[in-house]
């Protein structure tokens, strides 16, 4: 166990200055082809090689000076970068936590509830919903809420506003963009638990169980459902890599001030349908900014990988070494 969490240790840091590496060099190298279909700004445009460019952002980011970038929720001026990705980061850990507690939550609740012990099967309406919640994309269920949004004012009439469905707060703001972002999940979360929980149903130490007159409740919370926490906790890590590439387009969709919102500023180019007004040059392929959101979305990766590997190795002995 300790051999297997150094190696781990060890290979993150490399791993995050090449991602680093790549994402800084993504944006230096496809910005300039951008600009040079402008013919009035190609004649101005200096390409600097990028590892030099790289290691000049590096040093200044070692002293922790990331420089400055517009100001990117739609008010004018420069904020410093660091400032930026730090508030940034805040909203979007405040998201992805609210989602995720009330994904693992209410999924495996509903699981318990699906999980049918006489004969084991699981339920028709999990099945159906199951279905329906995996075969619907974020973006069209952010915009069933928004038709639904509109489909309220229009009955109600101008006086009766819903629900805030852009902007940011920790107040009701919180609640739609935290319902479109836990759907998907719920769903994942449900099916494996009441899936694992039908077939532990039918082994030989459950009916033994029964045979001793346990009641199935306890059955279900003290040895069905510890036998299937390993499935369970890797389908909470993949329903957080999940929720991680999923808030980009929760954060657009609704306008919420985290890292999402931050990258599809810094990948969507500016005179597009999808922008809102911002000016060419601004956010678009800034490569420091680029490079520091990739970063942090992929520690978030990383980590809720190891985070699930040292469960998984605690609740199974088997796989400890």
């Amino acid at each position: 166990m300790v051999r297997f969490l150094l190696i781990r240790l060890a290979i993150i840091p490399p791993a995050l200055v090449l991602i680093n590496f790549l994402g800084y060099s993504y944006a230096h190298l496809v910005k300039p082809v951008r600009a040079f279909r402008n013919p009035y700004v190609a004649a101005t445009i200096e390409s600097e090689p990028v590892v030099s460019s790289y290691g000049a952002y590096f040093q200044s980011a070692l002293q922790n000076d990331f420089g400055t970038i517009a100001n990117p929720w739609g008010t004018h001026g420069t904020l410093p970068v660091g400032r930026v990705i730090l508030g940034a980061s805040l909203a979007s850990m405040g998201l992805l936590i609210a989602a995720l507690s009330l994904s693992i939550v209410v999924g495996t609740t509903l699981g318990f509830w699906a999980a049918r012990t006489e004969p084991p099967k699981i339920a028709r309406w999990l099945t159906s919903f199951s279905t329906l919640g995996l075969a619907m994309p974020t973006f069209f269920i952010g915009g069933v809420f928004f038709a639904f949004w509109f489909l309220y004012v229009l009955w109600g009439g101008p006086g009766t506003i819903p629900l805030p469905i852009s902007g940011f707060g920790w107040d009701s703001h919180l609640i739609v963009p935290t319902l479109v972002l836990m759907v998907r999940p719920t769903v994942q979360i449900a099916q494996v638990t009441a899936g694992q929980l039908t077939d532990e149903f039918g082994k030989q130490y459950i009916v033994a169980s029964r045979s001793r007159g346990q009641r199935w409740s306890v059955i279900r919370r003290r040895d069905a459902f510890r036998n299937i926490l390993v499935p369970v906790i890797m389908t909470i890590a993949a329903s957080v890599r999940i929720l991680v590439g999923e808030l980009i387009v929760v954060e657009w969709l609704f306008n919420w001030p985290g890292l999402g919102n931050l990258l599809a500023q810094t990948l969507i180019p500016a005179g597009t349908a999808f922008t809102r007004g911002l000016a060419e040059g601004g956010l678009f392929l800034d490569p420091p900014l680029v490079a520091i959101v990739l970063t942090i979305f992929a520690f978030l990766f990383i980590m809720t990988d190891l985070a699930a590997s040292i469960l998984v190795r605690v609740f199974d002995p088997r796989l400890r070494g």
